[in-house]
């Protein structure tokens, strides 16, 4: 809705309808139609649980510069969350922080339509009073929600604003903030496919890395990966891969990649560079990498 009324092909009456009709009795809010194929395209970002919020921060900031609104959020929907990419003007708010999409879930209505659901005053509007954060007087007056569609046409999150005073957006500020969510769009669709593209890299190297020498285990790969990226190792390499002349420790202590280390780094395509672009810490480069070996095994 926009300044009172319809807003052309808006939420609206539709989903308020669709949730309490359909979705009310489980307590769950309403679920687009692509339902299994978009939460399939969210997870292949990458993002779900290992948010980048420096990546998103500046259309934040930009939206709610463009509009005067004081609260600006982009957020991604798993199956069962709205996952917190990045935001400005929240007091509290962290990145990769979840909430539950269930029917009271604002924005999780925003998922439904391609164009925004927008309120001038939320708590003006009779369609939305069943919403308890709305009737109890808690929710921010002004909101406007645009779904982030990536090129496949699943919406794959929204860009949320908020005020805490009634607030009208004009026809203008609409259309720039629809830019706003197309470069998203676009930002999500090159991190699926430089994920993607970094997948198949790790999965031939793997193949390289087993012909090289069949003793050596998915531990010492992942040793030897490590020492592609530049980083440092927390443990002495095993035995193997000691003995097959891959890796040498140097007069510091810290272990690197041998002549004929390099070589087979070269052989399997994966220049320092691009690893860096793989790096990730901690538990996430783990479970990252684990997730990309369950393919070969």
């Amino acid at each position: 809705m926009l300044g009172g009324q319809h807003f052309p092909h808006s939420s609206g009456l539709r989903t308020k309808d669709v949730s309490r009709s359909v979705f009310m009795s489980n307590g769950l809010a309403p679920r687009p139609a692509n339902e299994e194929r978009r939460v399939q395209a969210v997870v292949k970002t990458g993002l779900v649980d290992s948010p980048n919020p420096d990546f998103f921060q500046v259309y934040c900031d930009l939206a709610r510069d463009i509009t005067g609104f004081s609260m600006a959020t982009f957020s991604l929907f798993d199956g069962e969350m709205q996952c917190g990419m990045a935001a400005t003007g929240r007091d509290g708010w962290e990145a990769g922080g979840k909430t539950e999409r269930t029917e009271t879930n604002l924005c999780s209505y925003v998922l439904l339509e391609t164009e925004p659901l927008i309120f001038t005053d939320s708590w003006a509007e009779p369609d939305w009073q069943w919403l308890p954060v709305i009737k109890a007087r808690k929710a921010p007056r002004a909101y406007a929600g645009f779904p982030v569609i990536n090129k496949d046409n699943y919406a794959l999150g929204t860009l949320c604003l908020m005020n805490m005073e009634p607030k009208t957006l004009s026809k203008e500020q609409i259309t720039m903030i629809k830019k706003i969510t197309q470069n998203l769009a676009h930002l999500l669709d090159i991190q699926t496919e430089q994920k993607e593209i970094t997948s198949h890299k790790i999965l031939d190297a793997l193949k390289a890395f087993q012909a090289c020498d069949s003793s050596l285990t998915m531990n010492d790969f992942k040793t030897f990966i490590t020492l592609c990226s530049d980083m440092p190792i927390a443990d002495t390499p095993s035995a193997s891969l000691l003995q097959s002349s891959l890796v040498f420790r140097g007069e510091s202590g810290a272990y690197s990649l041998s002549a004929d280390g390099r070589t087979l780094q070269g052989d399997m395509k994966l220049q320092a560079k691009v690893m860096k672009k793989f790096k990730i810490e901690g538990d996430a480069a783990e479970a990252l990498l684990n997730e990309m070996l369950t393919e070969v095994s």
